[in-house]
């Protein structure tokens, strides 16, 4: 146990993990139908003598569409796959979108974000949940992170509320939830809209509801990454029949459908995006829903497995879950007080030891230079300069000290507990763990290259 990959001892795990793209004969069998129809997209960007009977039916109606090639809603594997998440979710609207990010940008279209509003969303997420609220030119105002979930703090959230302030946009990150009775309490109080990015969290219920479906409208992602995939594309659920009815205009070229008859509140935000999802990836999340609960099981059980073994090192804090969270990856605390070595040093050594590892986000959304600098649309920083907002707005580092010590100082991200790995997998993880805490001072004594990466 002493002789550490990094100094040249015997590598504990020799063989990659595997990925997390997940699939059997069925996504074969749903890919086949789509290329034998040769149906690749049928989505119509022109209006109809019953367009409005389309933008108000639900999901599971607009499957009943089989017969006609071409529709508003989409070709017949879009609308089955939308049905099969509606009825997953217990919703009446789900929107399939190209990606979670168009997925947010439909969705803050629909609550009618524009110039001049601020959006409250936290401040550790990908740069996706922050640039979505640009695209109708709203204002972005990061909030500190809670240290027991790593999601927005409600106490910063009440904090940063102003008279511009127009919804809030939560992230689940990691498969935790957000606080989200105190978050709701806000909204509701304060007259706001709430957007949950549930792209780290499908499946995880908050208080025995499901994540998605708390707020006004819930956004989920199928990059390859994710709890499900379809290589790329999202979904936007809701019950609220005008947001659906807004996003799928957003989704789908929405101005062309519109006529002289339409006043200026259905016309708001209605500008023309592509956000639209072809047969191909449909039929792969067709699929993949059905898988949804073996594969979140399975991460259930992995991470749960490694904080029963972990937790036995003390220099490390182990996630404890809360009934109903499905992880979507392994985050731990290091405390390099206690062990005395850099974290980049601990990192380097696992890395050896074949396990993939890392510290999280390369930077807290704020700290990317599109907004330090608030160089959006142009070069005279639109949307910040707009006159409709008429106020400043700053970013800097420092202005989320929570989140910027986790990310910069403790988090240590192991990515690989989906299926189809296995305890058996974990166990790797849990030797290399403790082989490299059972030789702390050979750490601290040595010049290692804490640069050295995952050779897979």
């Amino acid at each position: 146990m002493s002789n550490l990959a990094i100094l040249g001892g015997e590598v504990v795990r020799k063989v990659p993990f595997h990925t997390s793209a997940v699939i059997d004969n069925d996504e074969w069998e749903m890919v086949k139908e789509v290329m034998e129809r040769k149906e690749f997209s049928r989505f119509m960007g022109s209006p109809s003598a019953d367009i409005q009977r389309y933008l108000e039916m639900s999901s599971v109606d607009a499957e009943s569409l089989l017969g006609q090639y071409y529709t508003f809603l989409g070709g017949r594997m879009v609308r089955r796959f939308e049905a099969a998440f509606a009825r997953k979710f217990g919703v009446k609207y789900a929107v399939s979108v190209n990606s979670a990010t168009s997925g947010l940008s439909a969705a803050l279209g629909a609550i009618r974000a524009g110039p001049g509003d601020e959006v409250i969303t936290t401040c550790m997420s990908f740069n996706a949940t922050a640039t979505s609220i640009l695209v109708f030119n709203s204002i972005p105002v990061f909030v500190d992170i809670d240290r027991k979930n790593f999601c927005m703090d409600p106490v910063e959230v009440e904090r940063a509320i102003t008279p511009r302030t127009r919804a809030i946009l939560v992230v689940h990150l990691l498969g935790n939830t957000a606080d989200m009775d105190a978050i709701m309490d806000i909204a509701k109080r304060r007259g706001l809209s709430v957007i949950e990015d549930c792209s780290q969290s499908p499946g995880t219920r908050y208080r025995g509801r499901l994540v998605g479906n708390i707020g006004d409208i819930g956004v989920f992602s199928f990059q390859e990454t994710k709890n499900m995939q379809t290589g790329e594309g999202g979904m936007a659920i809701t019950n609220d029949p005008v947001l659906a009815k807004r996003m799928r205009l957003i989704r789908n070229h929405g101005e062309s459908i519109c006529d002289d008859a339409w006043d200026e509140a259905s016309l708001e935000n209605i500008i023309g995006m592509n956000y639209r999802m072809n047969e191909l990836t449909a039929a792969l999340g067709v699929a993949q829903i059905g898988k949804l609960d073996e594969n979140n099981a399975v991460r259930s059980e992995n991470a749960r497995f490694l904080s029963s073994e972990l937790g036995q090192i003390r220099e490390l804090k182990v996630p404890m879950y809360e009934e109903g969270t499905v992880p979507h990856l392994y985050p731990l605390i290091y405390d390099e007080a206690i062990a005395g070595v850099e974290r980049a040093k601990i990192l380097a050594a696992l890395r050896a030891e074949g396990i993939p590892v890392g510290s999280g986000y390369l930077r807290l959304m704020y700290e990317n230079p599109l907004f330090l600098k608030k160089v959006g649309y142009g070069r005279n920083h639109c949307p910040w300069s707009c006159h409709l907002y008429g106020q400043e707005r700053y970013y800097r580092r420092g202005d989320c000290p929570v989140g910027e010590e986790l990310l910069y100082k403790t988090f240590i991200w192991f990515y690989h507990i989906h299926r189809p790995n296995t305890i058996e997998d974990m166990r790797d993880v849990v030797r290399a763990f403790k082989k490299v805490f059972a030789n702390l001072s050979l750490l601290r004594e040595s010049s290692i290259n804490t640069t050295i990466g995952y050779k897979w």
